[in-house]
């Protein structure tokens, strides 16, 4: 009976010894592994949030570096359709190309034009009706030059008459053949 007793004790010292393995495997290690699972995934997650961050932010350089060379395009923009009529500057732009091209401006109106287009309501229209005579190639190229303006205008409206004019040319008056033209121009602007 001594060996059974013997035998018993150590079946039951091993089954102590396993049954405290597992009480430590369950009470101490796997809640650590799972802390450990846990902290790696919320690393790993963290490590692909500054991974999108970071991508956020060369995106964000690359914006602005493009804004910065943009920059002088957005003026261009706001030049060729800015945000109201601007009469004085379209009486400047107006005066200044039929000086160069030396167009003579015999009058000039301005008015603020209902923009009646469908779907246009982003703009509106300044229309400028002037007078103008010179000779046929000083008005081309008054057309020409108006044309390259960096403010958006359409011609509307040309009517144009042969008429003459007299000069005084070293105390002689001499007559010349000259086209007047009644124009009008329509300029854009932004609706606020």
């Amino acid at each position: 009976m001594r060996e059974t007793t013997k035998q018993s004790i150590s079946i039951l010292v091993i089954t102590l010894v396993f049954a405290s393995a597992i009480f430590v495997l369950n009470k101490l290690t796997l809640p650590a592994f799972s802390m450990y699972q846990k902290n790696k995934i919320l690393i790993q997650e963290k490590k692909e949030t500054l991974s999108e961050i970071d991508s956020f932010k060369k995106l964000a350089e690359s914006l602005n570096e493009k804004y910065n060379t943009l920059g002088s395009d957005f003026s261009k923009i706001a030049e060729a359709i800015p945000n109201n009529p601007k009469f004085a500057d379209l009486l400047a732009m107006v005066d200044t190309i039929a000086r160069a091209t030396e167009v003579k401006i015999e009058d000039i109106t301005f008015r603020d034009v209902p923009n009646k287009k469908t779907n246009s309501d982003l703009y509106s229209l300044a229309e400028v009706s002037l007078n103008i005579s010179g000779d046929y190639i000083s008005i081309s190229n008054f057309f020409a030059e108006l044309e390259k303006d960096s403010r958006l205008t359409d011609v509307v409206s040309l009517n144009m008459k042969k008429d003459t004019r007299s000069v005084a040319t070293k105390g002689k008056q001499k007559v010349e053949e000259i086209i007047k033209a009644g124009v009008i121009i329509q300029a854009y602007y932004q609706n606020n």
